[in-house]
């Protein structure tokens, strides 16, 4: 079944091959990154080398990085509801696989966000009420 984490990365997903500078970021960069949610069916993102970024349901396969954790939890994380640091160091979210990849991943995220803060204002002000 299709989350509101995986919709929510999958927009995310599309603003990222937007914004140039996350192009920019991710080129000449390769990583498949997994998120095995609980609460929903697993997907992925898999990042080229050539900077585009394409989002993927189901279970992705030979995945660089994995994270594990409850699909409310992320989603709250997404939308600041959650400090996502206070996550990781308290252990509520698992990382199996190259931190480099999974770090990667969050910047190239926080770039989409800082290049469409009206968006993602309008997707935090929403995750409220949810």
């Amino acid at each position: 079944m299709a989350g509101k984490c995986s919709r929510a990365l999958n927009l995310l997903t599309d603003y990222m091959n937007r914004t140039p500078e996350v192009g920019e970021f991710t080129k000449g960069w390769e990583s498949r990154v997994r998120f095995d949610l609980r609460g929903e069916d697993p997907f992925g993102i898999v990042f080229s080398k050539d900077g585009k970024v394409r989002f993927e349901a189901g279970k992705l396969e030979r995945p660089d990085v994995i994270f594990y954790c409850e699909s409310d939890l992320f989603f709250d994380m997404m939308t600041g509801k959650v400090d996502q640091d206070d996550a990781f160091s308290n252990g509520l979210v698992e990382i199996v696989g190259s931190i480099f990849d999974s770090v990667r991943f969050r910047h190239a995220a926080e770039i989409t966000q800082q290049k469409h803060g009206t968006l993602f204002s309008v997707l935090r002000t929403f995750s409220r009420f949810a």
